[in-house]
C-alpha cells in the first residue's frame, strides 16, 4: 500500500491557477447551459483493469488526511464495488444538509482576493456541497485502506469536472469566463481557464494513487 500524505482533495481539484475575470465592463456573458443530471454516475476508468489495491469507491465530501496520515471525510450515500475497471454510483438527494455550505464562499474560493466580489450569484441564499470520488481497498480480513482518488478530466488534464449539489436553482456569472447554471439537485461543473456547466468534449475518468 502506498504511503498517504496530508492533502485536501477538494481544494487540490478546485484550486487551479486561473484568473476568471478579464476586466471587461460590458455584459458579454455567454448563454447558460445547465449542469444538472440525475445523480447516477457510471465511471469507466482509463487503464482501470490494471489498478491494484482498489475494490471500493465512495463519494466523499471534504476528504482529507490529518498530520498523522489518518483519513477523514463525510460519506455521501453508500460505498460501491469497483470491479473490471469501473464503478456505478447513484448519489443521494437527502441526508447531508449538515454539510452544505454558502454558495458565495464556495465560488469565491476559486478566485484570488482581488477578484472576490466580482461574480453575480442569482440566489446568494443557496447552499452547495461538492464530492470527490475516493478509492479504497478492503482485504480478506475486512480491513479498509485508502488507495487514491478518481478524477473526471480531459486527457491533457486542462479541464477537470466537479460534482456538486445545490439546494436551490442558482446561476453564477462573471464576464466571459464564468457561466454556471445549477439546478436544485446534482450538477456537473467544469474547471479550466473558465468555470462553466457546459460540458466539453473528451472527458474521461482517471485514477491516481495517493503517494
Amino acid at each position: 500500500m502506498k504511503k498517504v500524505v496530508k492533502i485536501s482533495m477538494s481544494v487540490a481539484m478546485m484550486m487551479v491557477a486561473i484568473v476568471f475575470f478579464d476586466g471587461c465592463s460590458k455584459d458579454d456573458t455567454p448563454s447558460l447551459v445547465s449542469g444538472s443530471f440525475d445523480g447516477k454516475i457510471t465511471a469507466s476508468v482509463e487503464s482501470g483493469t490494471s489498478i491494484n489495491y482498489l475494490n471500493v469507491a465512495a463519494a466523499i465530501n471534504n476528504p482529507r488526511f490529518n498530520s498523522e496520515g489518518k483519513f477523514f471525510g463525510n460519506l455521501i450515500g453508500k460505498e460501491v464495488t469497483y470491479s473490471n475497471g469501473s464503478f456505478t454510483i447513484t448519489l443521494p438527494t437527502s441526508g447531508f444538509n449538515q454539510y452544505l455550505t454558502d454558495v458565495t464562499d464556495f465560488f469565491e474560493s476559486f478566485m484570488s482576493a482581488g477578484d472576490k466580489g466580482k461574480i453575480k450569484i442569482s440566489d446568494p441564499s443557496a447552499r452547495i456541497l461538492d464530492v470527490d470520488f475516493i478509492g479504497f481497498y478492503v482485504d480478506g480480513a475486512e480491513n479498509l485502506y485508502v488507495s487514491g482518488i478518481f478524477s473526471y478530466a480531459t486527457s491533457d488534464k486542462a479541464t477537470t469536472g466537479m460534482f456538486v449539489y445545490v439546494d436551490n436553482d442558482v446561476t453564477v456569472t462573471g464576464s466571459t469566463n464564468v457561466s454556471v447554471s445549477l439546478k436544485k439537485g446534482w450538477n456537473r461543473l467544469y474547471v479550466s481557464s473558465k468555470l462553466t456547466t457546459k460540458a466539453p468534449d473528451g472527458m474521461k475518468w482517471y485514477f491516481k494513487y495517493f503517494d
